[in-house]
């Protein structure tokens, strides 16, 4: 299946929804592919499966005004909406999170694996 894109504000083509991630280091990319369905493209190891877990993971999300379930509850992994969300909300973590496939010539001064 192909993956889930978006269009790119500056371009009329469209584009995966896919961030880099740092945390002083290049850590890797993750991607949303679909429903259910995360790319990380990142050495194999621990923090691999922290970023397994984190976006299998479920988040609680108020309602917006007049909508009577209050809060509701989904996967980070479940809609584009939920990916871009959880991916802006590494910061919380002190990553950083930015659009990006991680193929930018000089981006990164330490590339891990």
């Amino acid at each position: 299946m192909e993956a889930r894109t978006t269009k790119n504000e500056f371009d009329s083509k469209e584009a995966p929804v896919r961030y880099e991630i740092e945390n002083g280091d290049y850590v890797g990319t993750v991607e949303w592919q679909g429903p259910g369905r995360v790319a990380l493209e990142m050495p194999d190891g621990p923090q691999k499966e922290w970023f397994q877990r984190y976006f299998e993971a479920e988040d609680s999300v108020m309602g917006g005004a007049g909508e009577p379930q209050g809060m509701t509850f989904e996967k980070r992994n479940e809609s584009e909406a939920a990916f871009n969300r959880a991916a802006w909300e590494l910061s919380a973590y002190s990553y950083r999170v930015r659009q990006g496939d991680g193929m930018r010539t000089g981006a990164h001064t330490r590339r891990n694996g």
